[in-house]
């Protein structure tokens, strides 16, 4: 089982670099999730949030797609995006990862990997999830 730290990684970088481990067969289990950044302009971000949050299916409202507000939940579906969507192997990946705010009692006395970021080169560009 691998234990990674998101704080101050980014996104989408991070998601790609949890892919690769998942679909190699590892475990994987991130903690700090709501500490990892989104880099980009953070009103645009924030506004492309709330215009995914609020999209519907005019025809039937419960096929609409949804956008999850909690950071681990998040994070999942990042992930999820980069995962092989109708393959047995995609799904395997995705039940092998697990996603945590904070740090679990289970987890403290474990040493985390930390994934290199490129934050201190953002300037003020980037959002945390939380």
């Amino acid at each position: 089982m691998t234990l990674i730290d998101a704080t101050d990684a980014i996104t989408g970088r991070l998601a790609a670099f949890i892919a690769k481990k998942l679909l190699k067969g590892e475990e994987v289990t991130l903690i700090n999730t709501e500490k990892a950044v989104i880099s980009g302009n953070p009103t645009r971000i924030v506004n492309v949030y709330y215009k995914r949050r609020g999209m519907r299916n005019l025809s039937n409202p419960e096929n609409a797609s949804k956008w999850p507000r909690r950071p681990d939940f998040l994070f999942k579906r990042i992930l999820r995006g980069m995962l092989p969507k109708h393959k047995a192997s995609g799904k395997a990946a995705l039940k092998r990862f697990k996603a945590e705010i904070g740090t679990p009692e289970e987890y403290k006395n474990q040493k985390a990997e930390t994934f290199k970021s490129t934050k201190n080169k953002l300037k003020g560009r980037s959002i945390t999830i939380k």
